[in-house]
Parts: C-alpha cells; sequence; structure tokens
C-alpha cells in the first residue's frame, strides 16, 4: 500500500527537522529508524533533502498485523521555499496482504496529521 501525504509549515527549518527525527523515532508508539538521509546537491543547506525511515516486519505484514507493525518505509522529504516555509512530504510504503482497510488508513494519516501539532505546540 502507498500513501502520500503533504503539508506546509512556517518555522526554522532545522528545528522541523530535528522534531521530525524526535518525533518518528521516539514519540509515537511503534517508533521507526533511520536508515538513510539524502542531501542536497547544494552545500550548506540547514537540513537535508529527504529522510528515509523503516519500522515493522515482513512477517507482520503476511500474518495481518496492526498496520504500524507492518513493514513500512516512509520517506520525508523536506523543500525550502520563501519565507520561512518548509513544504513537508510523506511517501509511505507499507507491505501488505489483501485490502487494507479505512481504519488502516486513518491511523498513518493520524501519525502524520500528530507530526504537524507536535511541531506546532513546539512554538510556544
Amino acid at each position: 500500500m502507498k500513501l502520500k501525504y503533504e503539508f506546509t509549515i512556517e518555522d526554522d527549518p532545522e528545528k522541523i527537522f530535528d522534531l521530525t527525527i524526535e518525533y518518528f523515532a521516539l514519540k509515537i508508539q511503534y517508533p521507526y529508524e533511520i536508515t538513510r538521509v539524502e542531501p542536497y546537491a547544494v552545500e550548506n543547506l540547514p537540513v537535508p533533502k529527504s529522510l528515509l525511515f523503516e519500522r515493522g516486519s515482513g512477517l507482520a505484514s503476511f500474518m495481518g498485523a496492526e498496520i504500524e507493525k507492518c513493514k513500512t518505509k516512509l520517506k520525508v522529504g523536506f523543500a525550502m521555499k520563501t519565507g520561512g516555509v518548509v513544504q513537508m512530504v510523506f511517501e509511505y510504503d507499507i507491505k501488505t496482504y489483501g485490502t487494507p482497510l479505512e481504519s488502516d488508513v486513518a491511523k498513518i494519516s493520524k501519525e502524520v496529521s500528530g507530526l504537524k501539532n507536535y511541531i506546532l505546540s513546539s512554538k510556544t
């Protein structure tokens, strides 16, 4: 199952990058591991082009476990826009067998909206 979400947020790009790692690696119930950081070809940018995360197992995918336990690859892209705005793109590749449920898609969507709220709440 492939899912894609995106949003823009206005804040310090380095802070957004740090909070993204913190959220996906430490703050959610089923955390991810960072597998790769893809830098921009241009030097001296405050954040990389994208982060790659993984979690779950192929066995869980095969056995129809909760969607958060299934083998998942997540690519989080960062694009700098003018005025201190960062566009974030989330590309999920979740290994599932059979038809995913609406509740599974809702859980992943909630994960992305949770990150946005996490970043926004850190502004205070």
